[in-house]
């Protein structure tokens, strides 16, 4: 589905961001942009990799979260405990409004440094900023473009069951913490639709015309 969308404008170094619920499909449409050329920057990879990279940051979610929500080895702080993690923020407003707040300046400035090699580098004529939280995180307030990606809430909670292997409850938990899907409609230029019979490939196609039109 495509709306809102005008071609006065070049689209070249455009930023166009992707976003969609847990379960939505958002990373398969990734994978179908990233096959037709198009560079694909993951924020929630760059997050995840605070996690197990950046040693400040460990110490922090420790110092603040507790203890359980670190992977240990012979007392040492190795990494953090993402599911641990997950189950104390999204339980608990502020504790996960004090965590974005954290992590949302980190990645932006990973993003910024990725953005300015695809551009003056590669020349890409645009980019694919995936996040799944684009909207909470004002990250689309960069954006040239934005993309939704939606699916009914039973497939996607389906999805993820198979996926992480999480418990129904925690996934509606996680959905409860995201915009619904009737505002990232509203707020987007694309909407692309990933239920059980959607056409996928075809409505990925139209967006990536449009804007290299």
């Amino acid at each position: 589905m495509v709306s809102n969308f005008s071609t006065d404008s070049k689209p070249i170094g455009s930023i166009v961001g992707l976003t969609g619920g847990i379960g939505s499909g958002k990373s398969t449409v990734a994978l179908i942009f990233a096959s037709l050329g198009v560079p694909v920057w993951d924020a929630d990879s760059a997050g995840r990799r605070l996690y197990t990279e950046d040693r400040s940051m460990q110490q922090w979610v420790i110092n603040r979260y507790g203890k359980q929500c670190g992977v240990w080895l012979n007392e040492e702080l190795i990494g953090i405990d993402r599911k641990a993690l997950a189950h104390i923020v999204f339980n608990d407003d502020d504790a996960l409004r004090e965590l974005n707040g954290k992590v949302h300046p980190l990645v932006h400035d990973a993003f910024t440094s990725w953005m300015n090699r695809m551009i003056h580098v590669h020349h890409a004529p645009y980019v694919i900023r995936e996040s799944a939280i684009l909207f909470e995180s004002n990250s689309h307030e960069d954006c040239d473009h934005v993309i939704s990606v939606i699916a009914k809430e039973a497939l996607r909670i389906e999805r993820v069951t198979n996926r992480d292997h999480l418990k129904a409850d925690d996934i509606r938990a996680r959905i409860k913490h995201q915009l619904p899907d009737s505002e990232r409609i509203e707020r987007s230029t694309f909407v692309i639709e990933n239920n059980e019979y959607s056409k996928l490939l075809a409505q990925v196609l139209d967006i990536h015309n449009a804007m290299i039109a």
